[in-house]
């Protein structure tokens, strides 16, 4: 604002007008440490505190504001405590400014304001010494202490310079006092978002982020314990000797070339596996009836795999299988296999969620007149096959809940000349447990081995008792035949060490023979 100055001018006294105060600078109040938002649960209270500022800038001497008075007015919070201590403003006994001074700071009673709430603060910095705020700065004149009540709903709160608000004494209006005049500042205000937590993730797995926080499915917290989350779990085909194996080479050449599938549940990341096992799960496993046959004498099967009956060495107990080669009729021609399995009924039985686990096996031969170079036939994971009842899809039951599995993967058969000319081996058939002996412990062994899980024969060759190119029940019947039934006499290499006369593929890493 001007002011009126007398000033003699050519013998005349002049009544002029000046705008002193505009030109040297100007002022404002404004806040420092408000929170732009608060985030807390429903029904709970915040603290924050506010500092207060006063600024200015422009000014052209060495002093800046000697007093001022000021109105903040809050709406959706509380206020609770108001203090000049370790500001600008406190006296100088507490280290501010004021000296011989002036100070009112209080929380005006809303009663007397028309239901507001808020504060008035008056302070001159002395009465007697040239004491002032340094000027062309923002200095702090009190700090405000408020609350904020997080209801269920979303809501605000404000905080703002307010003139006419109503103290012990008369309105206050905010002014600042420069040079023994009085300037008027400019005024700020703050609104504060005050809400409670969005709610958790509602779909764990459905590629949309339900909360609005900005991450979707697993890469949000709220999903750190989802069956389907915490590193996921994993259902691949492989080998009985290699859950990763990605293809099973065979000779293919003369039709009838024999790949052993298992199918494994287990983490997609060993580092950091789910928080629980699968209790069930049910699949369907497809290949190409003109490329492959699946067996159906003892595969496909549980038995052997951890998935098997705890009779047979795996862990289901009270539970459910149902594991069935399909119809084509009842399938549009597609071929393969299904299979739905639940470890307990009665009893909380999982499977290891840290390591990869079997929990099926099959058995499929090279279909007459497929095979040869260049033979290569996918056997894959797949929905919709019907056994006896409804069609299957591909998942699995964690903590109670219908998971899909993270990553699925098949497997591939190809031919492999390297397999149909293996290098000689020198094994004795029948010697399954490879101990250089044939006897009863030899079909255990090998019954162990297709049945239960049990450890596979150095010399798988040495395991085709009947020496038809296969491994499996058969073999273990002719061993007790010959043995304790007057059955025929296993063919050569037999009962001594020597190189197979008809070769078939099947491996021999090692044997007891020199």
């Amino acid at each position: 604002m001007g002011r009126i100055s007398t000033t003699l001018v050519a013998g005349f006294l002049c009544l002029c007008w000046t705008a002193a105060l505009e030109a040297q600078g100007s002022f404002s109040y404004s806040f420092e440490d408000a929170p732009a938002s608060i985030q807390a649960e429903a029904g709970s209270t915040v603290p924050f505190q506010v500092k207060l500022i006063l600024g200015s800038s422009g000014l052209d001497g060495a002093t800046g504001p000697q007093g001022w008075s000021l109105g903040v007015a809050n709406d959706g919070v509380n206020i609770s405590a108001v203090t000049t201590a370790g500001s600008a403003a406190a006296d100088v006994a507490d280290g501010g400014l004021r000296n011989t001074g002036f100070e009112v700071f209080e929380i005006i009673d809303p009663d007397n304001n028309g239901g507001q709430q808020g504060l008035v603060q008056a302070l001159v910095l002395s009465f007697v010494m040239p004491i002032t705020l340094p000027p062309n700065t923002d200095q702090i004149v009190g700090f405000v202490d408020y609350e904020a009540t997080v209801g269920a709903e979303a809501s605000t709160g404000t905080v703002e310079y307010r003139n006419g608000l109503v103290g012990s004494g008369q309105p206050v209006n905010n002014d600042v006092t420069f040079e023994g005049q009085t300037a008027t500042p400019t005024l700020a205000a703050l609104t504060i978002n005050i809400e409670p937590p969005p709610p958790p993730e509602a779909d764990c797995e459905d590629g949309e982020d339900n909360d609005g926080d900005g991450a979707a499915d697993c890469d949000d917290s709220d999903c750190a314990d989802a069956a389907v989350c915490a590193g996921g779990t994993d259902l691949k085909l492989g080998t009985p000797d290699n859950s990763d194996a990605s293809e099973i080479a065979l000779c293919s050449s003369e039709g009838g070339g024999e790949a052993l599938v298992t199918a494994y549940i287990g983490p997609n990341d060993p580092n950091d596996p789910p928080n629980a096992g699968a209790q069930g799960w049910s699949l369907g496993i497809e290949h190409n009836p003109a490329e492959l046959t699946i067996t159906n004498d003892t595969y496909p099967t549980t038995s052997g795999t951890v998935a098997g009956d705890v009779n047979d060495g795996g862990i289901r107990n009270t539970g459910f299988e149902k594991t069935e080669i399909i119809d084509p009729g009842r399938n549009d021609g597609r071929a393969g296999l299904v299979s739905a399995v639940v470890l307990s009924f009665t009893m909380p039985i999982v499977l290891d969620a840290t390591q990869d686990q079997s929990i099926l096996r099959a058995r499929y031969v090279v279909a007459e007149g497929a095979g040869g170079e260049g033979f290569s036939s996918e056997i894959n994971f797949t929905d919709g096959l019907i056994g006896a009842g409804q069609p299957v899809d591909t998942v699995l039951t964690v903590q109670g809940q219908t998971v899909a599995p993270r990553q699925i993967s098949g497997i591939t058969v190809v031919h492999s000349e390297d397999a149909c000319s293996p290098p000689s081996a020198v094994f004795v058939r029948a010697d399954a447990n490879n101990d250089d002996k044939v006897d009863i412990a030899d079909p255990i062994y090998t019954i162990n081995w297709l049945i239960r899980n049990g450890p596979t024969p150095a010399c798988i060759a040495s395991a085709d008792s009947n020496d038809d190119g296969k491994t499996d029940i058969s073999d273990a019947l002719f061993t007790i035949a010959y043995r304790f039934m007057a059955g025929p006499v296993p063919a050569a290499p037999f009962p001594s060490c020597g190189e197979d006369a008809t070769p078939d593929g099947l491996a021999c890493e090692s044997s007891s023979c020199p």
